[in-house]
């Protein structure tokens, strides 16, 4: 063996002569480039992050609550705090663990962003009276309705009402799962099939785009659509509309539906990448069964998949298999959800009443539904509206702990295709055509990576900050996967060889001369 290693070694430096010493130092101070851009990055992002929370708790100690309060608002303040508080203690006296607070030192934290949903989402009979008469359309904005009343989906009076809300969720649930079908068919078909028939040497045709071009305008038509009718809902008295309008920042309602625009556009690319390997892997196939070659049975499997079966597999357990599951597991609860409320139409309580259709249940897995279908802004509104009026009692601390739960899973389902395994293949493609591309494609690859684990690293956080038990386990998990390809992508500029050990290790490099890079000099690489 090391008698075919040397020789293998004496190959290599006859197949590929020593760069000139001017050539290997400008590849290096461009290496070290690429590598402080990735670090500063992710410093700034962190620096932000901290520096943001900071500002807020020092604004919040000096400056008290932004200013002088008139009466109402004190009371609405006082009484989302109370609600907070009280939401916190009785999540904690929960059955299930999972629901308890992980780190008490987090815990103001926690009860501020209660305080702040509880505030937005609870009982206020002005902003009801406000928005009650209004519509909304996505491109029109808001604008004066036909005077008729918002339809109600929960607390329903009449046999009327509880028909009108029995229609109003099935307008909004039906269309969901055909359209998602529609449209991941075009993003991530069209991508695969664009990448997969590209010239390898100049990289995707133009035409492909129309597929991803197409599949935004189905989105925001039927996104449009939706808006429309949430504007016209209500529940448990409370205008949709009114928690429409209380996005803010980044999840204003119009801007969350840009990124979802976009982000349907960077499903595109993603699987434009997979189809673009599986055409254009025979620089990178042999280079990759070499880095696995000492693993036994675990290199025999990569040897035999080889990085477009790898790529692949990844494309149909994370985009298809997961993300479909999950959708799959949605329409059951909500099917069942909705047989039951169905069972209530003309069925009175014990005190002679229409009961209600209970559906506040589900609110959240139809939300989240929605999200599924890439009808991001109003599955976001379809979340607010899963919040209680009230915390009363246990029941209503359910409700909230089963909102968190599902806002967990739903982050999970998106993060792991989308983020995760996205960016640990690309860093592995990275890896194995360093030393054969040059600065631009380096910084094409390096931007994918890090376009790919921003959400996962934002939303990660979000899950730690909650600060229940459960969402903090998977926060910290979804770091923890995302970890093997940020060492892996800067292994590529530290490492002589570009490849870090496969495996658990994330610091140890492989032998450099232990693989052939090959001469991989494609074209533009797609995304």
């Amino acid at each position: 063996n090391t008698q075919q290693h040397q020789v293998r070694l004496q190959t290599n430096l006859l197949v590929f002569p020593s760069p000139p010493p001017t050539l290997v130092a400008s590849r290096r101070s461009m290496q070290a480039i690429a590598i402080i851009l990735f670090i500063l990055f992710f410093s700034i992002f962190f620096i932000c992050l901290l520096g943001f929370c900071c500002c807020q708790c020092i604004f919040r100690c000096c400056c008290g609550s932004g200013g002088s309060k008139d009466e109402k608002e004190e009371a609405l303040i006082g009484e989302a705090e109370s609600n907070a508080v009280k939401a916190l203690d009785m999540l904690n006296q929960l059955q299930n663990p999972f629901a308890h607070t992980c780190f008490p030192c987090l815990r103001g934290q926690a009860e501020q962003a209660l305080i702040n949903l509880v505030k937005s989402c609870g009982e206020n009979e002005e902003e009801d009276k406000l928005h009650a008469s209004d519509d909304y359309s996505l491109f029109s904005g808001t604008y004066k309705g036909d005077g008729s009343p918002d339809v109600e989906l929960e607390d329903t009076t009449t046999e009327e009402m509880q028909e009108n809300a029995i229609a109003r969720i099935k307008e909004l649930f039906h269309p969901l799962i055909p359209l998602g079908c529609v449209l991941y068919g075009l993003s991530l078909g069209g991508g695969y099939l664009s990448g997969l028939y590209c010239d390898c040497s100049r990289g995707p045709a133009t035409w492909g785009f129309g597929f991803a071009g197409l599949a935004v305008c189905i989105q925001m038509y039927y996104l449009n659509k939706m808006t429309i009718l949430i504007s016209q809902s209500s529940v448990e008295g409370r205008p949709l509309l009114r928690l429409l309008k209380s996005l803010e920042g980044l999840d204003n309602y119009r801007v969350m539906a840009v990124l979802a625009a976009v982000d349907t556009f960077s499903r595109f690319t993603r699987a434009q990448f997979v189809g673009y390997l599986q055409h254009c892997n025979q620089g990178v196939d042999a280079p990759f069964a070499e880095v696995f070659q000492h693993d036994g049975l675990y290199g025999s499997l990569m040897d035999w998949l080889g990085i477009e079966g790898l790529a692949f597999w990844s494309f149909i357990t994370g985009p298809i298999l997961i993300q479909f599951g999950y959708m799959w597991h949605l329409k059951q609860k909500l099917d069942t959800e909705r047989e039951e409320a169905l069972a209530r139409v003309g069925t009175k309580d014990e005190d002679g009443g229409f009961q209600s259709m209970g559906i506040t249940d589900s609110i959240d897995d139809l939300g989240a539904l929605m999200i599924w279908a890439t009808l991001t802004p109003a599955g976001k509104v379809m979340d607010l509206a899963a919040v209680p009026l009230e915390i009363e009692d246990e029941d209503d601390a359910k409700r909230l702990w089963d909102r968190m739960l599902t806002f967990t899973w739903v982050t999970a389902a998106r993060n792991i295709p989308d983020g995760i395994i996205q960016m640990t293949l690309q860093a592995w493609f990275l890896c194995l055509v360093f030393p054969g591309i040059d600065f631009t494609i380096k910084i094409q690859l390096l931007l994918n990576i890090v376009l790919a684990s921003v959400g996962v690293v934002a939303d990660s956080i979000d899950l730690i900050m909650m600060n229940r038990r459960a969402t903090v386990l998977v926060g910290v998990m979804l770091l923890s996967m995302m970890s093997f390809g940020a060492a892996r992508t800067i292994g590529a500029f530290l490492c002589e060889s570009s490849v870090l050990q496969p495996g658990w290790s994330l610091s140890t490099c492989i032998p450099n001369g232990m693989i052939d890079h090959g001469n991989w000099t494609s074209g533009a690489l797609p995304g």
